[in-house]
């Protein structure tokens, strides 16, 4: 049976339950490893993903990272180039990343519009993330992704950890067998959360303070 589901496009983080308080709203917990709490639903015949964790860095660490774009391929399962197109702001900007995708599926690509707030009050990062399909042309032998819509909530912790909820929305295009469907499901986020963790040990991370940003 062939499914369409959510591309983890990169990255996944955290967030313990008394902290961004989980509601049923059709989430299912599929497990939990090394960490990290997997949820899922289905809407229509696309999956949605949320993960909760949390990691040993200070806020402003984790926002260097997240923003650093040309990065991306670095720790992000399967994504295999990512650019920056435009830079409004530090809070806002537009990127091109591209999915490497098995023999014989062709690659996607997106395009996304990312814009992030900080409550000044409660100190969450609120970060979201828009398909814009058309924002650039097309490139012949990758199917763009044209339905995908990802939001980061991330809060500094005691100790010099940050908490984080990490939602994917993400329709990938074509049909897709099962195996591919749990990869995404499972392994895919799995591999993002342990390539960051290592990724963040870095002294520019470690010492990383934004000035638009309040820890």
């Amino acid at each position: 049976m062939l499914k369409k589901i959510l591309t983890l496009f990169f990255l996944a983080w955290l967030f313990p339950n008394f902290l961004f308080a989980q509601n049923n709203d059709g989430w299912v917990f599929k497990n939990e490893k090394e960490g990290v709490k997997v949820f899922y639903r289905k809407t229509s015949d696309v999956y949605e993903l949320k993960l909760i964790t949390s990691l040993k860095v200070s806020l402003s660490g984790l926002v260097t990272l997240l923003s650093e774009v040309e990065n991306y391929p670095k720790w992000g399962y399967k994504v295999s180039e990512s650019r920056e197109l435009k830079k409004v702001s530090d809070q806002e900007t537009y990127y091109y990343s591209r999915l490497d995708f098995p023999w014989p599926l062709d690659d996607r690509d997106i395009v996304v519009h990312s814009k992030m707030v900080q409550d000044p009050i409660t100190r969450r990062v609120t970060a979201t993330s828009i398909a814009k399909p058309d924002y650039i042309p097309a490139n012949k032998g990758v199917i763009r992704m044209r339905n995908a819509h990802t939001s980061w909530n991330l809060l500094p912790g005691p100790g010099g950890w940050t908490y984080v909820e990490y939602y994917i929305y993400s329709d990938p295009g074509g049909s897709l067998p099962d195996w591919l469907v749990n990869l995404a499901l499972d392994v895919g986020p799995r591999e993002t959360i342990k390539n960051i963790r290592g990724f963040v040990q870095q002294e520019k991370y470690k010492t990383a303070k934004l000035a638009y940003l309040r820890e």
